[in-house]
């Protein structure tokens, strides 16, 4: 198998991986996913996915000096906190209006779901530093060393692919379990849901003092 396969399966294993821990974009895709709005979940997917392929260029091709710059990573924390307040603040007002799952309009919300899903990912610039992580188990494994311009790509492909992959499946698994969920808990679930993206947000308020405090 050609080194350029090898570390595409490589990040992509990575990628999956890394998608795993619970955050405001898997959040945001279950909750549109139990809620019966299929395409808004698979957008809120597309929107992550197309910003962690943003983060694998600026960290693959040598342009994240800017990303690690203080003030620059604590003005994402200071968006990445509104963002999620905003979202959980609407979040447990639809609770008081959340539908039976799987009878929630199919198309709600969809036009904003993908710009959702993009600055929920994009809000999290240590995105980088996954990427770096993986570059440097690459070279560990003896297959970028040195790190060619031609492995970048699959490399990158690899990342994100698998990063959908994992988001893509925790949507289609929720839309199918849905019906096992009482109607009676759909409340319960967006109160949950909502408290969870308020105490997310908490990690980007901490990010954002540690810098107004200590860094200027």
């Amino acid at each position: 198998m050609s080194s350029g396969a090898l570390l595409f399966l490589l990040a992509y294993a990575l990628g999956f991986a890394a998608a795993i821990p619970v955050g405001g974009s898997q959040i945001e895709v279950a909750k549109r996913a139990i809620a019966g709005e299929s395409l808004a979940a698979g957008l809120v997917v597309l929107g992550s996915v197309s910003s962690d392929l943003v983060y694998g260029v600026i960290a693959l091709f040598g342009i994240a000096r800017f990303m690690e710059r203080p003030g620059v990573l604590a003005g994402f924390d200071v968006g990445g906190a509104v963002l999620l307040w905003v979202l959980g603040f609407a979040t447990l007002r639809a609770r008081h209006r959340a539908h039976p799952l799987g009878q929630a309009p199919a198309l709600a919300g969809a036009g904003r779901a993908y710009v959702t899903g993009f600055l929920l990912a994009f809000s999290n610039p240590p995105m980088i530093l996954t990427w770096l992580l993986g570059v440097a188990l690459a070279k560990h494994l003896g297959l970028a060393s040195p790190f060619v311009a031609s492995g970048r790509a699959p490399f990158i492909a690899g990342g994100v692919l698998g990063l959908g992959s994992y988001l893509g499946l925790l949507a289609v698994v929720l839309h199918r379990i849905k019906h096992f969920i009482p109607p009676a808990a759909f409340g319960k679930v967006y109160l949950w849901l909502g408290i969870a993206l308020w105490a997310l947000s908490f990690y980007f308020v901490y990010g954002a003092v540690q810098y107004f405090i200590f860094q200027r």
